[in-house]
């Protein structure tokens, strides 16, 4: 499994011959797609709420072959712009290959688009094999984020770190240590504007269980 951190929240997961795109923003549309051309026509694009840093990319990404999927309510704005979709909520889980699921979780923020309401905020537990990702999205810490360890078990962690308009460092490094049992965490949501602007380096020093793992913009891990 690859693992690409595009920008802000944006990431690329590639599983044997599948494309998963989670909330897609790009600062810099152009540079992404000519490192990483799979981002164009992804096969699922996985949307947690309907701000545009998270689907302000979508749109011009998407294309014939990709499938949306998120709360009903966000799905409906992805088919009004004519990409197929499959609407979900809390607790459903759907079955896209024999060994690729997805599951929508609950996430503690809003969701609008150009001010227009979009459902609930989600995050998502994505299977992959033998891999479990839990994709916070934008979030606050929630006491329930035990209740997600305890039932789906993700041992990668794809979580919000920026503070402001999310859980802090310190508020995720201690759902980290109290609440889950990930072996790599990966931060996200962080210095791309300045009301987030954090000191990314001293977060690896906070979370005691697991391996946190530091990406750039464009980086790319293989797990």
């Amino acid at each position: 499994m690859k693992i690409t951190y595009l920008c802000h929240a944006s990431f690329l997961i590639e599983y044997e011959n599948k494309t998963i795109l989670f909330d897609p923003f790009f600062t810099d549309e152009r540079a992404v797609i000519k490192k990483y051309p799979q981002v164009r026509n992804p096969d699922y694009i996985l949307a947690g709420h309907g701000h545009d840093d998270h689907i302000g990319s979508a749109f011009s990404v998407a294309g014939e072959n990709t499938t949306a999927i998120g709360i009903v309510e966000l799905c409906s704005l992805f088919a009004e712009k004519g990409i197929k979709t499959i609407g979900m909520n809390f607790g459903g889980t759907l079955r896209l290959a024999p060994d690729i699921a997805v599951t929508l979780v609950r996430a503690d923020h809003s969701s609008s688009y150009n001010g227009i309401y979009t459902g609930e905020p989600a995050g998502f537990v994505v299977e992959l094999g033998k891999d479990k990702i839990y994709f916070s999205s934008d979030t606050a810490v929630f006491s329930d984020m035990e209740l997600i360890n305890k039932f789906y078990h993700p041992n990668i962690g794809i979580l919000c770190v920026g503070g402001r308009f999310t859980a802090d460092m310190q508020a995720m490094a201690y759902a980290c240590n109290n609440y889950f049992d990930f072996e790599t965490v990966i931060p996200m949501h962080y210095n791309t504007f300045p009301p987030i602007t954090v000191d990314i380096n001293s977060f690896p020093g906070m979370v005691k269980k697991g391996k946190v793992v530091l990406l750039k913009p464009l980086d790319q891990i293989t797990l």
